[in-house]
């Protein structure tokens, strides 16, 4: 009856030691599972709809305005996104840009103000068009105030070419491109 007890406690002893080591085999498989699983989803965190976007690049970004040269304005922080209606139609590009403008008259002089309703953005169709929505700036002497918000809605199929600025009867024309 002993020798039983014992040959039963051994068998439940060898089993269960048997059964653990596999359990953590099948967990470790698991683990490595899930791991993966979870790197193909990291991957894959995009939205398949998500719209399509750019980055804007001026070419000069920085120019001289005024007929005595007293604005100096710089175009960065340019982004551009493709936009589309609920069907995944798309229906234009949305452009875009921060000005900085810089105020180069001596103090105690005027301060400069730039209205961006004034710029024209040329296309590659040969169209010219106004901003959609936009912030002017005004920089008093020796000084440099920037205005976000500054937009463009180009219509479907169309690239921006170029950005004609204006001011003080003068203009200068920055090449305007998507990346």
């Amino acid at each position: 009856m002993k020798k039983t007890i014992l040959a039963s406690a051994i068998i439940f002893a060898i089993t269960l030691a048997a059964c653990k080591g596999k359990k953590s085999t099948e967990t470790s498989e698991q683990a490595s599972t899930e791991q993966s699983d979870n790197k193909n989803a990291a991957a894959n965190n995009s939205p398949a709809n998500e719209p399509k976007s750019y980055a804007v690049t001026f070419s000069p970004d920085t120019a001289y305005l005024g007929k005595n040269k007293e604005a100096f304005i710089r175009l960065k922080d340019g982004k551009a996104v493709q936009l589309s209606d609920a069907d995944g139609k798309i229906t234009g590009t949305e452009l875009t840009y921060e000005i900085e403008v810089t105020n180069k008259r001596k103090l105690g002089e005027n301060s400069v103000y730039i209205n961006p309703n004034d710029f024209r953005l040329q296309l590659d169709n040969g169209n010219n068009i106004t901003h959609d929505t936009y912030n002017t700036v005004s920089a008093d002497a020796e000084a440099t105030n920037s205005s976000t918000g500054n937009k463009f809605r180009l219509p479907a199929g169309t690239k921006p070419k170029s950005l004609n600025l204006f001011f003080d009867e003068t203009r200068v024309t920055v090449g305007v491109e998507l990346k």
